[in-house]
């Protein structure tokens, strides 16, 4: 279901509004799950995104049924790559700085990569295993002086990692499965189904209604909820999915290399935070290792992208 073509221009202009909307997402998600539990905050805004995608892709003629054949496997995409991703995310997202939780967060291609070893059988070489080792040691930056401080507790870090994690086998499990389903609607069912378990869960986890959060919610929280059902949700969706179809590969891969920087310079501008070396450190190996992960030698890029909500 691809498209002939698209101009290198118009490609780039898509490229470059991901690393923008999904980079800006993290201090935007920092604001939403400082004012509404994170269950509550993703029970809002992932359904109507949702529905958002799921209208785009009627409007433009894209069948929105589900084979009963591959149902199973969709919800099964969806856990991983919605349910898995946000629910453990944005509980992360809450104890540690914006900055800190996108290069975590975006080590997703190099646990893809392993993963993909083992389900796929898909060859590591000495490139990849220099990524993945690069990746390993900007983790270990991040992560070391907490780990050996006790009154800081990695939890954060951790909930993070497994949110990155939960994305890369849902990632795996796409390309091993492929629903003939469209992509459009595909990432709109996604989303849907993926929010089940969290509103599930909301209750236990979420201290009071979200009738009474919503009720005392600041312009920022509301301008979390609209920035993450419009941009991030569903325009953000769409440009993925436009690229996908257009181009010989997966370009999710490609508009990810910035998405970190983006989270950390845009954590810096919208909350004022200030990364150390330790993160400047962290984040230049991350790249790197996303870089060397990603890029084969010839200048292509490895499809190692799904639909996600970042």
């Amino acid at each position: 279901m691809r498209n002939p073509s698209i101009a290198p221009t118009r490609a780039a202009l898509l490229v470059l509004l991901l690393a923008l909307v999904w980079g800006c997402n993290w201090p935007v998600l920092k604001m939403g799950v400082d004012e509404l539990a994170p269950l509550t905050f993703r029970c809002i805004t992932l359904p109507l995104a949702a529905l958002g995608m799921l209208a785009f892709a009627h409007a433009h003629g894209e069948s929105i049924r589900i084979p009963r054949a591959c149902f199973a496997k969709v919800c099964g995409l969806s856990f991983f790559n919605i349910t898995g991703w946000n629910g453990f995310l944005l509980f992360g997202v809450q104890q540690l700085p914006a900055g800190r939780s996108a290069i975590l967060a975006y080590t997703m291609p190099m646990w893809a990569t392993a993963i993909a070893a083992f389900v796929l059988h898909e060859p590591i070489s000495r490139r990849k295993l220099t990524g993945l080792a690069l990746g390993a040691l900007g983790m270990a930056v991040l992560l070391g002086e907490q780990a050996v401080v006790v009154r800081k507790a990695p939890s954060g870090a951790l909930l993070i990692l497994i949110a990155a994690i939960s994305w890369a086998c849902g990632t795996v499990l796409l390309r091993k499965w492929r629903p003939p389903v469209p992509q459009n609607a595909l990432s709109g069912w996604m989303l849907l189904l993926g929010t089940a378990p969290l509103a599930v869960a909301a209750p236990f986890f979420d201290p009071q209604p979200f009738t009474a959060e919503l009720a005392n919610l600041s312009v920022r929280g509301w301008f979390a909820i609209g920035y993450n059902v419009f941009l991030a949700g569903t325009l953000a969706n769409l440009a993925w999915f436009m690229l996908a179809r257009t181009l010989p590969v997966a370009v999710s891969s490609l508009s990810s290399l910035p998405i970190p920087v983006v989270g950390v310079i845009s954590g810096m501008i919208v909350l004022g935070e200030r990364p150390g070396v330790q993160e400047w450190i962290a984040l230049a190996l991350v790249v790197t290792a996303l870089a060397i992960v990603m890029l084969t030698p010839r200048g292509t890029v490895t499809e190692v992208g799904t639909p996600h909500d970042a």
